[in-house]
């Protein structure tokens, strides 16, 4: 008895070229076993290292020391050393072919690593005496459009990159961790410095941010001829999908926040110190010089000027260009954030709260709230001499 031998399938790199070629073009047009192979090569090509959880790790310590003293280099830093993002081009291929073994693969390894990023932050920036609100930290708990639009550039080159060489492309690698992995750091810190408005609203943008990166890659695939190999396959793109359109909806309703968070700053320098020593005792002397001294003798009696001092002006100094947030009290809730430079008014204060001194300030708009005492420098008072 003989048996015919088996025809090995061709290894992907063994093929011609124009077929290679014509493979990062339009999948569709190979055969099932060169799709096969091919698709192999991809996932192989994107599958999680050790790099992945060593980088995730220490990106997560960069990041959770820039929200612990607010230093938006160190941040920059956190994301030049996160990991390639091959994983979200690995979830992206699994869920266009279907694969639901090789995609839960690929998403027990990305949030493995954002866990690690998460504790890493936590550990490095919020513990100690760090229990005071972080700008950075707060800009990275709520959703906005631009967000979306820089995850959505990162994404594409990550699906076009792949299709097309079967590599990572670094720069798109590096737009989506900035996208990723520092909404997970977020999360950390505001778990370990007991800020619960951080915490909960970064692990969302992480979650719609994951969802709208897969999306978003997907779509490019789809473009180069992926397919799911049968018709259930459509069911897991179908639903990441559909929580990408949720993020995106939510994005339009509240994140158009990216602007109004940021106070238009009114120019209005003026803080002018008020030393108008008017001299309201215009003595008007009445020619007929009657002998009624009594009446002026009033008129000697205030000689006494009641100083009235003015609230000292400051400005917000000492951010790093990244301002500070103002609070409805100390160490309370935000309502709304002051740029560097901005000038304001001490009206009370300081406060110590939650190891932190904090002052009641007033802007130029009528805003009123706390900041942070460290955020403050303030001006020379010069009172208003008022006889």
């Amino acid at each position: 008895m003989t048996f015919e031998p088996l025809r090995p399938v061709d290894d992907p790199e063994a093929l011609p070229r124009a077929r290679r070629r014509r493979a990062g073009r339009m999948l569709t047009q190979l055969r099932a076993d060169e799709r096969e192979a091919y698709l192999e090569e991809l996932a192989h090509q994107v599958s999680p290292g050790v790099d992945l959880y060593l980088y995730a790790a220490l990106a997560g310590v960069l990041a959770g020391v820039s929200f612990r003293f607010d230093q938006l280099a160190l941040l920059f830093a956190a994301v030049l050393v996160a990991p390639r993002m091959a994983a979200i081009a690995g979830l992206s291929l699994a869920a266009v072919c279907g694969s639901m073994r090789y995609f839960g693969r690929q998403i027990g390894a990305l949030l493995l690593a954002s866990l690690l990023t998460a504790i890493a932050a936590g550990l490095a920036g919020g513990l100690g005496d760090a229990r005071s609100a972080s700008v950075l930290a707060a800009g990275y708990a709520g959703l906005n459009l631009v967000d979306f639009g820089v995850l959505a550039l990162g994404s594409a080159a990550l699906g076009v990159s792949l299709a097309r060489s079967s590599a990572v492309d670094p720069i798109g690698g590096a737009l989506v961790a900035y996208e990723l992995l520092v909404p997970a750091g977020a999360v950390g810190y505001g778990l370990a410095a007991a800020q619960e408005a951080v915490w909960q609203g970064a692990l969302l943008t992480f979650a719609l941010h994951l969802s709208w990166a897969v999306v978003v890659a997907g779509f490019v695939l789809v473009l180069y001829g992926f397919r799911p190999l049968t018709g259930s396959g459509y069911s897991l793109p179908g639903a990441i999908g559909l929580m990408a359109g949720v993020g995106l909806l939510g994005a339009l309703n509240l994140g158009v926040s990216v602007l109004a968070a940021v106070p238009t700053p009114t120019p209005t320098p003026s803080p002018t110190p008020t030393a108008s020593p008017t001299p309201s005792p215009t003595a008007t002397p009445s020619p007929t010089r009657t002998a009624t001294a009594t009446a002026t003798e009033t008129a000697t009696a205030t000689p006494t000027p009641s100083i009235t001092p003015t609230p000292p002006a400051a400005v917000v100094f000492g951010t790093g260009g990244a301002g500070v947030l103002l609070r409805d009290a100390p160490n309370g809730q935000s309502t709304s954030g002051l740029i560097e430079g901005l000038p304001v008014l001490v009206i009370a204060g300081p406060q110590a709260v939650g190891g932190e001194n904090w002052l009641q300030v007033r802007t130029s708009d009528g805003r009123e709230g706390w900041i942070l005492a460290r955020y403050v420098a303030t001006l020379t008072p010069t009172p208003s001499v008022t006889p």
